[in-house]
């Protein structure tokens, strides 16, 4: 450590790597976040909106046009995915929609669109979303899609009807 003494007190100094510790910092010290590890914190942000009418009237997934694309910068981060589907409509019997949010072709979580049953000709018109924490493994880029169908092979429900569903991917670093 270099250390220059001049005539009224020490004017320069330098501080090896690794001395300082968290004991050694004021609780009231400013620290800019960019000076911080990239543990927890949010690295990057993607949005995907998508408000073209789905429909399903079978029990199969089908894919509601709802996607986005993430590529993270490090093996270790997490992905947080919010979906929120809106304009959830069932026709006829049909109490409930059901959708997965999905990884490539891997299903990460399942979640249900419910909607009040209003008589045969239809129902209304909810919202439904769900979230999960992914841990991918990968510098790749990723596409994570939403997929939804029917509760049953009679009925038809269908999602993004008049309304603007989206998905929102979060990388956390760790």
């Amino acid at each position: 450590m270099a250390i220059t003494i001049s005539g009224s007190g020490i004017t320069s100094a330098n501080i090896a790597d690794g001395t300082i510790v968290n004991a050694d910092i004021n609780s009231s010290a400013a620290i800019d976040g960019s000076k911080l590890t990239g543990a927890g914190k949010v690295l990057q942000v993607v949005h995907g909106n998508y408000n073209t009418f789905s429909t399903s009237s079978s029990t199969t997934y089908v894919d509601t046009g709802l996607s986005a694309t993430i590529t993270p910068s490090s093996t270790s981060s997490k992905i947080l995915i919010l979906v929120n589907l809106n304009g959830i409509w069932l026709y006829a019997s049909t109490r409930y929609m059901k959708a997965r949010i999905l990884r490539g072709s891997t299903g990460l979580a399942e979640f249900l669109g419910g909607a009040g049953y209003v008589s045969s000709v239809g129902a209304t018109a909810e919202s439904s979303g769900t979230n999960q924490l992914d841990s991918p493994n990968t510098t790749s880029a990723i596409t994570y899609k939403v997929q939804a169908h029917s509760a049953g092979s009679y009925n038809t429900s269908w999602c993004n009807n008049s309304a603007l569903s989206s998905i929102t991917l979060m990388e956390i670093g760790v």
